[in-house]
């Protein structure tokens, strides 16, 4: 019988008791005024756990936490501007600075500039306190607060709304553990690095909706097409604000193929928030603080093709991506997308995904709070054993692994998804009626190595032989345009496999250009090699493209990636 999970603290009083203490709201502890106007002064003065100095200025319902070292920079005034109007004058600027040099006595306290732990208590991201048995000392919250971490609903309303469709789905527990990942990366050895993962598959399979799922363990928006996650649609000054929005939780970044306005955009945003979101630490600017908080964190990505493709790099760009990223690819073949079996009283997978969906944005956010109240309670009794306890089971899921996984790096992301769902189970927050999640974590980790492999496999075959493996693959669906009576729809044109034409003695075959593109994701490079061999018909000019106008015998629109088969007569079933 599962470990009963310990009575949940109301959130929304713990952040309401937060503030009262703190003086803290929403942007950079900021309180709207209710009452009368005062005279803006120095509040309050503390110590933080880093040593670093902290004053609160401004009115006693309006007021803002700023470093003593922030007053060097001019851009610190503009914020207090909106509190005390007197701070655009320069002379009013240097009276403030000098009332902040003066030698006062600072009082100790902990500032949280960012959400996760801090000294036993979790901040969470709606400015919430979690504290920890009988550790009353007072935290102090400085970022700003995002809504979308504000839990609704109880944890059994979450659990009875997803359960029916997850129990026993192999890719749902897996990104349900994968969400659980962000808060143990603290107590876990040093050579854990955060998990990056992303789900690729055809668009309708259901990627986003188990993205939405694993993001709704921390958070949820309904006015969001990605409920508690992002989209990828982010500029590169945004992926450190946006990682530290999620220290020690997890990150659903939804739709890669929005990232990056242009090809090269896409590619330069892709590189630096793999690169940047794989490491702790965070871009230095100038004036920023000299320690800046490590941000542990799990990551979900989302795509209809893997980020190692979608940057068309070189082999080398294309490695050190895969190398971080760890691709988990929703197959075509899969009879239910992202389900495994059809789960009771649903007449189709797409009603089934569409449910679990509409239950992910219902209710979310209790389940980290659970998850954070057990890890403290464990914390509080005996950090150590604790630490030991993560690293023995990490070691076990290592070895369990080895045997399907070559990558130590990789082993090392399934092993720690395997123990996060294993606390989760535990702690009853996963029912034990839904399913082992370890067995769940090593048949995706099996199937991720066994896809990589395929990838790694068809690296290695000549891209004419790539294009004759398709041929012979869909022999029975690829039309010899002789037999054509008339030009076909630009549907049905599009549902073709391919065309076999005869000219000047050769067989050329001629694919429909979104059919190519979702049978070889490296189609532009694989393109240029049979170009440059004379083994592809392509449009040359003032601005030459790799595909070719589909003649009109076929259909009157579209483009088609024309090949050379240099095969003997081809002919079609």
């Amino acid at each position: 019988m599962s470990a009963p999970v310990g009575k949940q603290k109301a959130r929304s009083d713990l952040a309401r008791h937060s503030h009262e203490r703190t003086g803290a709201a929403s942007a950079r502890g900021s309180i709207k005024s209710s009452v009368g106007p005062a005279k803006p002064r120095i509040l309050d003065r503390v110590i933080d756990q880093e040593e670093d100095r902290w004053v609160r200025y401004g009115t006693p319902t309006r007021a803002l936490w700023i470093r003593v070292s922030e007053f060097t920079r001019t851009d610190v005034f503009s914020q207090l501007a909106n509190i005390d109007p007197s701070l655009i004058e320069p002379a009013a600027q240097r009276a403030l600075r000098s009332e902040v040099a003066k030698v006062e006595p600072y009082r100790s306290a902990f500032v949280a500039g960012t959400p996760g732990w801090i000294e036993g208590h979790f901040v969470l991201g709606d400015g919430g306190l979690l504290q920890p048995p009988l550790d009353p000392r007072e935290v102090i919250v400085t970022f700003p607060r995002n809504s979308k971490f504000a839990a609704c609903g109880s944890l059994a309303e979450w659990q009875a709304g997803i359960g029916p469709i997850v129990a026993r789905q192999p890719l749902a527990l897996f990104a349900l553990s994968v969400a659980f990942v962000g808060p143990l990366l603290p107590f876990v050895p040093p050579d854990y690095l955060s998990p990056l993962f992303e789900l690729v598959g055809d668009p309708g399979c259901g990627k986003s909706t188990l993205g939405m799922l694993a993001a709704s363990v921390w958070a949820g928006d309904r006015n969001s097409n990605c409920g508690g996650g992002e989209t990828w649609n982010l500029t590169p000054g945004r992926f450190d604000e946006t990682k530290l929005a999620h220290r020690h939780m997890l990150l659903l970044l939804d739709e890669a193929n929005l990232a990056g306005a242009s090809k090269e955009a896409r590619k330069q945003l892709i590189h630096q928030a793999v690169f940047g979101l794989s490491n702790t630490g965070q871009r230095q600017r100038s004036g920023d603080q000299l320690t800046k908080p490590h941000a542990h964190l799990a990551v979900l990505s989302t795509s209809n093709r893997c980020l190692s493709d979608l940057i068309e790099g070189s082999e080398a760009e294309r490695g050190a991506l895969t190398e971080r990223m760890v691709t988990i690819s929703i197959a075509r073949e899969r009879s239910y997308g992202v389900l495994d079996h059809l789960p009771s009283g649903y007449s189709g997978a797409a009603a089934a995904v569409e449910a679990l969906r509409a239950a992910s944005n219902e209710h979310w956010g209790t389940a980290g709070t659970a998850f954070i109240e057990r890890m403290q309670g464990q914390i509080a009794r005996d950090e150590e054993a604790f630490r030991g306890t993560l690293k023995r089971v990490l070691d076990r899921h290592r070895e369990a692994l080895s045997a399907d996984i070559e990558k130590e790096r990789v082993r090392k992301c399934f092993a720690l998804v395997a123990l996060a769902g294993m606390l989760a189970r535990r702690w009853g927050i996963i029912p034990k009626a839904w399913g082992s999640s370890a067995p769940a974590v090593y048949a995706v980790a099996r199937e991720a190595a066994g896809n990589q492999k395929s990838r790694s496999q068809s690296a290695s075959v000549t891209p004419i032989q790539q294009i004759r493996t398709y041929f012979e693959k869909h022999r029975t669906d690829v039309v010899d345009v002789s037999t054509l009576q008339a030009p076909l729809s630009k549907v049905a044109f599009e549902a073709t496999a391919g065309f076999v034409k005869q000219v000047e003695g050769a067989t050329e075959l001629m694919i429909p250009a979104r059919r190519f593109q979702e049978a070889f994701p490296q189609h532009e490079a694989l393109m240029r090699v049979l170009r440059d061999d004379g083994q592809a018909r392509t449009e040359s000019g003032r601005k030459p493209k790799l595909t070719i106008k589909t003649p009109r015998a076929i259909c009157g629109d579209g483009r088609v990636y024309c090949v050379k088969l240099d095969m003997a007569d081809p002919e079609p079933s």
